[in-house]
């Protein structure tokens, strides 16, 4: 046998399509099973073994939301990075971005860079979807399948001020919100839609009820079970909760908790186990608290949680799964930690010693929904 006939055996012997072919003698049910614990790299690779095969790994719902619920386990951070030889890209305002996919542990398991327009201005993430978003053009991101996707917009000279993204799973469609200055006291908004699986460039903005009212946003806006969430402040002291049902598209708001004997450095707010809490830091003692919103309708706020992290001194959060048990604090000492309800104990997640330049990291979940269908 010659070398190139050995070579030739080696290859069909390690083909990871030839070797899975067996899999299609089994119950479509294990199948399912089976394939929705792989991930999205993985299964990018085993959509050429055949049409059948394509069919499940793309646009079997049941499969995707298998494959969904198992990923979700494995949240992975994803940063973003501006690669200093594209920032004369084409003309001044493209750049070259770099997005890196880091897992709990710390290593980093992808990433990949993209030509864009500007230095992005907003970057948050719901479930498998990242947004990017700079001055006058705006970006859907799936990091699994290294696909970003610009969003069509009505005017390309507008300035996108304030932009959220949310889903809402009754219609399986992710909502991107844009709130914007219209001239008078109040806010305008507009929200673009597109289904989950369908091309972006098919979606399209709509104006909605303007805000009612007359406050501007800081801090990242946040989607928790279909409502997406931003803080709002008419003052320094006077600090509340936008927000928007993403169903009815209608505009509430809800005050801060309020804790006189307790002053903290900063609160910030996420999801957890499905609802919507406020997490103050107290820097005298070294504690954060956890309020929960307990009833939206009556706006009743309770503490369950008190947590000394003394001696680490918590800088901001990152937002994690709104039905997650765990909280990402990055520290003043430049670390991340992972602190679990359930265990009371956290663990740290050592991404910063080698990537001291990169930007606030969102959060995400692997996932082989496309932004960017063919033949759609």
């Amino acid at each position: 046998m010659n070398l190139s006939s050995v070579k030739s055996e080696q290859q069909r012997r390690y083909n990871p399509t030839v070797e899975m072919k067996w899999i299609d003698h089994l119950p479509r049910d294990l199948i399912i099973e089976i394939l929705s614990r792989l991930s999205p790299k993985d299964l990018c690779k085993f959509r050429c073994v055949s049409k059948s095969w394509q069919d499940l790994l793309t646009r079997d719902m049941e499969f995707t939301a298998r494959h969904i619920q198992y990923s979700k386990q494995k949240p992975l951070l994803l940063v973003r990075k501006y690669l200093s030889d594209g920032i004369m890209e084409l003309n001044k305002s493209k750049i070259t971005i770099e997005l890196i996919s880091i897992d709990m542990q710390g290593n980093i398991t992808d990433k990949f860079s993209e030509i864009i327009d500007g230095p992005v201005n907003t970057f948050v993430s719901c479930g498998p979807l990242s947004i990017l978003c700079c001055m006058h053009t705006l970006y859907v991101c799936n990091p699994s399948v290294r696909q970003i996707v610009r969003v069509p917009y009505h005017s390309n000279n507008a300035r996108l001020y304030n932009i959220a993204f949310g889903y809402l799973p009754v219609s399986n469609e992710y909502k991107i919100v844009h709130m914007f200055f219209n001239g008078n006291e109040k806010m305008g908004c507009e929200i673009f839609s597109f289904r989950s699986g369908e091309n972006v460039g098919s979606g399209s903005w709509r104006r909605i009820m303007d805000c009612p009212f007359s406050a501007w946003t800081d801090e990242y806006p946040m989607c928790i079970n279909g409502t997406i969430y931003w803080a709002v402040s008419s003052g320094w002291k006077d600090k509340s909760i936008l927000c928007l049902d993403l169903e009815k598209e209608e505009f509430s708001s809800v005050c801060y908790p309020m804790h006189e004997s307790k002053k903290y450095s900063f609160l910030e707010y996420i999801g957890l186990m499905g609802d919507l809490c406020v997490v103050g830091f107290c820097a005298e003692e070294s504690i954060i608290d956890v309020w929960m919103l307990k009833d939206k309708k009556k706006k009743i706020w309770k503490m369950d949680y008190s947590i000394n992290l003394y001696p680490l001194c918590p800088k901001f959060l990152i937002p994690c799964d709104d039905q997650s048990e765990d909280i990402l604090v990055h520290l003043e000492q430049r670390d991340l930690i992972c602190y679990s309800l359930k265990s009371q104990s956290y663990r740290r997640i050592e991404y910063y010693k080698a990537m001291r330049t990169y930007n606030k990291p969102c959060l995400y979940y692997g996932s082989l929904i496309s932004v960017n269908v063919i033949g759609t």
